[in-house]
């Protein structure tokens, strides 16, 4: 390990390496305390967010939860070339060539299409996921609620 007045030579008459770095140490440590421990939160990434279940031990609006789940277990759209057949392409040699750029054209059109579903699939997936976070959130709220009313009536029949 490095001692930690090596990382940094200084060759100033005024100050030393070692009162530089006692200064930076000492700010730093007020900053901490100043600032307090901090508190990192990381999102997951790559994964949507679970379907939260409905609460048992309360009423709750079951539309909320049946849209919820109905979005959670849609399936993005599979986009691939249905090329009906045409009398067109019963035609000797330019049957066969109409087929081909039919094809092609149908191809080209999908590509496209595949990369808007792919952006629309992300954009769905997340909002999925803001929807069942919300969903959580406003449990736990639903449950400090029931608390504080249940507070509220105690408090009430204490005065009569």
């Amino acid at each position: 390990m490095q001692d930690r007045e090596t990382w940094l030579e200084l060759h100033d008459p005024e100050i030393s390496s070692a009162d530089l770095v006692a200064e930076i140490e000492m700010r730093v440590q007020l900053r901490r305390e100043e600032l307090g421990q901090v508190r990192l939160v990381s999102p997951t990434f790559g994964t949507v967010s679970s379907y939260p279940e409905p609460p048992t031990d309360r009423p709750y609006n079951p539309n909320l939860y049946h849209h919820l789940r109905q979005a959670n277990e849609m399936e993005p759209p599979v986009t691939a070339p249905v090329l009906a057949d045409s009398p067109s392409t019963q035609v000797p040699f330019l049957g066969r060539f109409w087929q081909l750029i039919r094809s092609q054209v149908h191809e080209l059109v999908l590509f496209y299409v595949n990369r808007y579903v792919g952006y629309e699939t992300q954009l769905d997936n997340h909002i999925i996921s803001s929807l069942n976070e919300m969903t959580r959130v406003i449990q736990v709220q639903q449950e400090e609620i029931d608390i504080l009313r249940n507070e509220v009536e105690v408090l009430k029949e204490a005065r009569r």
